[in-house]
């Protein structure tokens, strides 16, 4: 980017997909323009309840290690807002780590944060590799070869779409017009056939 502009990615591992949904895990980056600052944060969380079946199944995640490894709520969401500060905030599928998990979570345990909303990283690779059909993690650490620990936890995902960030999504965003911050966010919501002939337009004048 053309400022160094700081900002955070973030990822949650949770207990499902419907309300109420409650974090088991949250981890961020810290971003510095395109590149991590190698500033890290990750905490697991002990809600005292059930991990469904289905969620363990996913993340490895179940009650007995929520209380061995996890710590307050209220605790960790403190934790996390100091990390997050007053940076924007991005994921790969910002609408659901933020709007359908961190949000609610925060309202019902009074931890908000002075958060600004940033980018969907997933709406962002769609319109820079419109090439290809699918944005999932997954695939996209297959094909570009980004290395992620382990799929489903917070923290290596966060570090895999900072790598998807900076040695994918960068290179042929450099030089345009979609350099500036704001100017990303507006271009990962763009419909996607102006935002293809957008990028197609080169460098801004």
């Amino acid at each position: 980017m053309r400022c160094a502009t700081e900002w955070t990615l973030i990822d949650t591992e949770t207990t499902g997909l419907f309300a109420p949904i409650h974090v088991v895990e949250v981890a961020a980056v810290r971003m510095r323009g395109w590149e991590p600052t190698g500033e890290t944060f990750q905490a697991f969380l002990d809600h005292d309840i059930e991990i469904p079946g289905e969620a363990e199944a996913i993340h490895g995640y179940d009650r007995a290690f929520l209380r061995r490894h996890g710590a307050a709520p209220r605790e960790v969401h403190r934790a996390f807002r100091d990390f997050l500060g007053e940076r924007p905030i991005c994921a790969h599928n910002l609408s659901y780590d933020l709007d359908r998990c961190l949000l609610p979570e925060w309202s019902r345990l009074r931890a908000g944060t002075a958060h600004v909303r940033g980018f969907c990283t997933v709406k962002l690779a769609r319109r820079t590799l419109p090439e290809l059909k699918f944005h999932g993690m997954g695939l996209l650490t297959r094909k570009y070869h980004l290395t992620r620990a382990k799929a489903h936890a917070a923290l290596a995902d966060a570090q895999a779409t900072a790598q998807l960030v900076s040695q994918v999504l960068a290179p042929r965003l450099r030089g345009t017009a979609f350099e500036d911050f704001a100017a990303l966010v507006r271009f990962s919501e763009m419909e996607r056939r102006r935002a293809v002939k957008a990028l197609g337009a080169g460098p801004a004048q």
